[in-house]
């Protein structure tokens, strides 16, 4: 009995969930009822109040249920790809990211939400943990590939970078429907990207110490 119990709490909570998701997607946070959140979710004012003292109790639980699903997609499909800084490795990160921004817009949606109703201070946070976390990691797969970069460029910071620049090309594509922003295919756009952060090529550090040269190419 008491694990139905549970199942059926888990339920409701994620009947509530869903319902808020595609009420603050779309109407935003402030012009979302909980009345509304409830009549969706199929649940009585006094179920939902059970679960969530407050409307921004669903808010915070939505944040923190989309981080951690996103958390596994950047640790399975994403963080793999981060392996090597050969152009094909980036092509391939940047197509996946692509597919995962395509494939879950309502994280983005929800997170613009915070930033423009609560002055980003639900997803600030994590934010700062992913990118401190890529950092960590972009500093790692460079050291294991003993490439030298010109003076003054901090390896790590620049390959997070890249990382997020390939999210933001991706999020102006999908979430706010500017199809061919750059003014060509999106293959096209991550070549041109993927050109420009490696200048063609990722050069190895025993070719890289040649005369004239200061790291990549």
């Amino acid at each position: 009995m008491p694990r139905l119990l549970h199942s059926t709490v888990e339920k409701n909570k994620g009947q509530i969930q869903r319902a808020a998701l595609q009420l603050f997607t779309r109407k935003g946070f402030h012009g979302t009822t909980v009345r509304e959140i409830a009549k969706r979710a199929g649940v009585s004012m006094g179920s939902l109040y059970t679960y969530y003292n407050t409307k921004e109790a669903i808010f915070i639980s939505l944040v923190h249920h989309l981080g951690r699903k996103m958390e596994v997609i950047r640790q399975k499909e994403l963080m793999p790809l981060m392996e090597s800084l050969d152009p094909d490795s980036m092509r391939r990160l940047a197509i996946s990211i692509g597919r995962v921004v395509s494939e879950n817009l309502d994280y983005w949606r929800l997170m613009y939400i915070d930033v423009v109703e609560f002055r980003h201070k639900h997803f600030v946070h994590s934010f700062r943990e992913i990118a401190g976390g890529l950092r960590t990691y972009a500093g790692a797969v460079i050291r294991r590939s003993r490439i030298e970069f010109p003076d003054g460029v901090n390896p790590s910071l620049a390959y997070t970078a890249i990382y997020l620049q390939f999210f933001t090309y991706f999020l102006a594509e999908e979430l706010f429907g500017a199809k061919r922003h750059l003014g060509v295919s999106n293959e096209e756009a991550v070549n041109q990207l993927v050109l420009l952060y490696t200048g063609g090529r990722v050069v190895p550090a025993k070719q890289a110490r040649g005369p004239g040269r200061g790291g990549t190419k």
